[in-house]
Formats: structure tokens, sequence, C-alpha cells
């Protein structure tokens, strides 16, 4: 198959699915933006099962299964691996890492730069910022992704305090946090959405792109831990997207979070301690946090866009974002808390001047 990109496809068709248990994919979802954006059905040129067959033998980065997965996404690549991508205002945005091997990944992305006009790569590894440096592009740090290593982690010493005072602070006033398939709970998982959805800054539709909406159905590896109070009432929850490596998965990735808006802050944490100790238990080698947004950018390692370095840094800790769109500063403090690896994560494009892709990303990830 040669390289070529592949249309738009915004179908959630997914392995192992009933037809019954598949149109619910399509009609669950209780966001604005799932409701307002009709489905497209997958390309034949590049459809679901080979996507997941890539990314389950190089799918190491917590992006890998959204780039799967996750609705509208465009494909370019061929049998031997994959970028995922979207277009906003005429610009090219890329999802993570190509989704291949090794020795691949430097050819594909050639390929990919020569079909798109000055592309932008969001959220890639140091080893694709390398090589795109090496092509070419400025790259710049947007962030880090935190990821704990389950071999020796653990909750011990002062730093963690607040983990287990979550914990027994949930436990003593007898509520119950428990893993179970998302079919079992379906109806109390889309009231609990909506009702955390009614507290964001964005209200209307799911931050999407860098985040995938939710689906409101079982998935394939998707893990689901619920809280319930003493009254057996659900009042959060958190869902984990599978990690792989060689065919088989080695870890997760936090995929949703929420919580009723009367529900303690000690929810999620008690959860998230919950879940780290049963994949430990099941003898998985990471859980990834997934990224925060803007955080530690320093620059340096690969050559770099400095007023996008210095836009960047504004922004992370601009009062008035952070306030009324997006809490860059809360999504740093809290992840960095869990005190696990940070791994930078970059931006790269050979276009000099960023300020419109900036906005045109922005609006690509229902920020604005």
């Amino acid at each position: 198959m040669a390289s070529q990109p592949a249309a738009a496809t915004g179908s959630l068709t997914l392995p192992g699915l009933s037809g019954a248990e598949q149109a619910a994919v399509d009609r669950r979802s209780p966001s604005y933006w799932a409701q307002s954006h009709a489905p497209v059905h997958d390309d034949p040129r590049f459809p679901l099962d080979l996507r997941m067959e890539l990314v389950r033998q190089y799918g190491r980065f917590s992006m890998a299964y959204s780039t799967a997965i996750q609705p509208h996404l465009q494909y370019f690549g061929d049998e031997r691996g994959y970028i995922a991508f979207r277009q906003r205002w005429g610009l090219t945005f890329t999802l993570g890492d190509p989704v291949c091997s090794a020795e691949r990944r430097r050819g594909l992305l050639e390929e990919f730069m020569g079909a798109h006009r000055r592309p932008a790569f969001v959220q890639v590894s140091p080893d694709t910022a390398r090589d795109l440096s090496e092509l070419g592009c400025l790259v710049n740090e947007v962030g880090v992704d935190t990821r704990l290593d389950l071999s020796d982690y653990n909750f011990k010493g002062k730093e963690k305090e607040w983990l287990r005072y979550s914990e027994n602070w949930i436990l003593r006033r007898n509520h119950r946090i428990e893993e179970a398939s998302l079919k079992a709970h379906e109806s109390e998982v889309v009231a609990l959405s909506e009702s955390w959805r009614a507290t964001r800054k964005v209200k209307r539709k799911e931050v999407r792109f860098l985040n995938r909406p939710i689906v409101i159905a079982d998935e394939p590896d998707v893990r689901h831990f619920f809280l319930f109070d003493e009254s057996g009432a659900m009042t959060a929850f958190v869902f984990f997207d599978p990690v792989y490596a060689n065919g088989k998965v080695i870890g997760y990735v936090t995929c949703f979070k929420r919580r009723l808006p009367e529900t303690s802050q000690y929810a999620e944490p008690a959860i998230m301690k919950t879940a780290i100790e049963q994949f430990q238990r099941e003898g998985f080698a990471h859980v990834w946090l997934g990224l925060s947004p803007l955080a530690q950018i320093e620059d340096g390692e690969f050559r770099y866009n400095r007023l996008f370095h210095r836009t960047l840094r504004y922004l992370h800790e601009a009062n008035w974002l952070n306030r009324y769109f997006y809490n860059f500063v809360g999504h740093t403090q809290y992840k960095s808390r869990f005190r696990g690896v940070e791994e930078k994560t970059y931006y790269a494009t050979p276009a000099r001047f960023n300020s419109y892709r900036l906005l045109a990303l922005a609006s690509l990830c229902g920020i604005i």
C-alpha cells in the first residue's frame, strides 16, 4: 500500500462489539460536540483493525490509543505505520508520534512533510522531535507527560500523604471504589458527565484532539473505576486508556476524570490510588497521567522558536486564560504531586510564525 492521506474517519466502529452495541456507541455520547458532528464512515484504505494492529505493536506513548479511535482524524501512511492528523483553518496538525517502528519513523515523517505544506507536529516525544529537528523544523517544548513506573512506585512519605488521606477520607464515610463495565452504569455516567460539564469553563463541547471526547460505551482494553457514596449513588469516575508495546498492554493512561459538583475533592485522588494499586498487582509497567500543557517550558535541546517559547510561557501563567478558558496551572500542580517521571513533549514545525497556528490549534481542541 503506497503512502497516502486517507479521508477523515469519525467512525467509532470497535472490534468485538455487536451491531446493537456499535449503534449505541455512536448514539450515547452526551457531548454537544459528538451530537453535532455525525460520524464519518471508516476509510477502507486505513481501517480501524489495521490502525489497532499498529497501535498494539508500536503504540508505546500515551496518545497512541486516541490516534487510532478518536473521531474525525485523518490518516497518512501504509501498512507499516501511520500519522494521525486533523486540519483547521487551512493548517495541518498531527497528533502524537507516528505509530510505526523506530526504523520507519524518519521516512514516514519525510513523506508526510512532502505531502503537507508546513505542518505542525503536536505532542511528540523527544525521539520524534529529534528527527523533525534534523528535517528542518523548529522544535519547542509544549509541556510534560507524567509517567509512574509501577515496579517501584509507592505511596509512602509526606509528599504522597494527600493520596493516603484522600483514600481514608472516602473509606471512613462508607464510600466504595469499584472497577466495572461502563455498560452496567451507563445512565449514571451520562448524568454525572453532564453535571460535571456544567461546571467547566468550556461547557458546550468536549475538549478534543489532544483529549479524545468521551464515549459512553465499553471499549476494548479501556478500564473504568467508579466511586459510589454510602447510598450507592455514583459520585465520580476515572477511565483509563490502554498503552501497548509488542502486541500487549504495558500500562494505562488517564483519559477521563469526572465528579459531581458537590462531591469531595478527595474523590479523584482516592480512585487514582486504588487504580494504580490494582495495575501494580496485575503486573503492568506504567501509568501515564497525560499532558500538563505548557508546563515547565525551558527549551534549548533543539533549535527552537524564541517568540513561540515566550508566548507559551506567558500563556501558562496568564490569569485570564487560566480563569476563563483552561486551567493550565491547576493541571500542572495536580499531576506534579504524584511525583512521577516528567517527560518533555514537543511541538515542531518548519514555519517561523505560529500565532495563527496557535489560535487554530486552540479552536481545533475546542478551547476557544
